[in-house]
């Protein structure tokens, strides 16, 4: 059996592995397609490997395309699939993408329950900041992938990293995250909770990420401070991307915003939440804050960048930004510790800047 708790789409490293089995496998051209469920002391997750021997083919162009060409068959098909040969995209990501003639095919590969909000959301709201998609694949409930319009671009973090991005870019791309966002409201409706509700969920959020990076520990009171900040007053939500920045952005001809599944490390319930859209903006604060830290550009300009975002996005709520501000700051944390232990300084300079 293939051991897939060093690969980047297994998403607990950080826990202890009890056991593994094979829940399901099928024969796709020369390889096995399986269903994998991981065990460890947090609980169980399913991954979704294609497998030649005890070696994942997915990021080969044979796999790949063999992927493509059969997995209409691996469960029930929503919208016209349109195979071709296959090429991986190679970046690492907690999914795997293939280029498809001119389309994208995204392969889940942490399985759960229900729609998974990539394909609720980008298959019903229409903006010309997302590429929508055409076809879908469920077994048992569970999403398999999607089929999308591939979009022609650089990535909006190397584009970031690499000083290719002006103040005016970073106005554009506010003014893309709001049309999106007014866009999410038209389609699936807007509503209100009370602060309390967003400060207990967001003090539940820290726990959580405490209990995957204990370091946060330390630091927790200055995530608090800024959650309690927050007036008692009702909060507008609404459905979100849930885990944009700016390597979920692609800077082509426009703005476009992709990947809209949510935070992986949260169930597909949470990430499903209405949430209030200023998490969103939170993401793409600190997403340039990443980009000062890996493009050394210094602070300053993650500042600036931010700024000229925040000025295209329009009107925000300061004290509530900066509580998502942190909030996302502590999930990064918890991140970083699970996946790029290299990084989690940035985030944790962040949070020791809230003092």
């Amino acid at each position: 059996m293939i051991d897939i708790t060093g690969t980047r789409f297994f998403g607990s490293k950080a826990a202890t592995v009890t056991a593994t089995r094979v829940a399901a496998q099928e024969p796709v051209g020369e390889y096995t397609w399986q269903l994998i469920d991981v065990t460890t002391d947090r609980g169980t997750e399913t991954y979704q490997v294609l497998v030649d021997g005890d070696h994942d083919v997915l990021h080969t162009d044979a796999g790949a395309t063999a992927y493509v060409a059969n997995v209409g068959t691996l469960g029930e098909v929503h919208g016209e699939l349109r195979p071709a040969p296959a090429t991986p995209m190679g970046a690492e990501q907690s999914n795997t993408s293939l280029y498809v003639g001119d389309t994208i095919v995204k392969v889940f590969r942490r399985l759960e329950d229900g729609l998974n909000p990539d394909v609720e959301l980008l298959s019903r709201i229409d903006n010309p900041h997302v590429a929508p998609v055409t076809a879908y694949v469920v077994r048992g409930g569970q999403t398999l992938a999607m089929q999308q319009a591939r979009l022609t671009g650089t990535d909006g973090f190397d584009a970031a990293t690499q000083g290719e991005l002006s103040l005016a870019d970073a106005r554009d791309l506010g003014a893309a995250v709001r049309s999106v966002h007014d866009s999410l409201a038209d389609t699936f409706g807007t509503g209100t909770v009370s602060a309390d509700e967003i400060k207990q969920e967001l003090h539940g959020r820290l726990d959580q990420n405490i209990a995957r990076a204990a370091v946060l520990d330390e630091h927790a009171h200055l995530i608090r401070a800024a959650i309690d900040r927050i007036p008692d007053e009702p909060v507008a939500v609404q459905r979100v991307h849930g885990d944009l920045h700016l390597g979920q952005t692609i800077k082509g001809a426009s703005w476009y915003l992709i990947d809209f599944e949510g935070e992986p490390a949260r169930s597909l319930e949470e990430r499903r939440r209405p949430d209030h859209p200023l998490r969103d903006v939170a993401g793409m604060v600190r997403s340039f804050g990443y980009a000062a830290a890996v493009g050394k550009h210094g602070p300053e300009w993650g500042d600036e960048m931010a700024a000229a975002l925040l000025e295209g996005y329009g009107d925000a709520d300061e004290v509530l930004l900066a509580a998502y501000v942190a909030d996302k700051a502590a999930y990064e944390v918890a991140y970083e510790a699970n996946n790029r232990p290299d990084w989690i300084d940035i985030p944790l300079r962040a949070i020791e800047a809230l003092s």
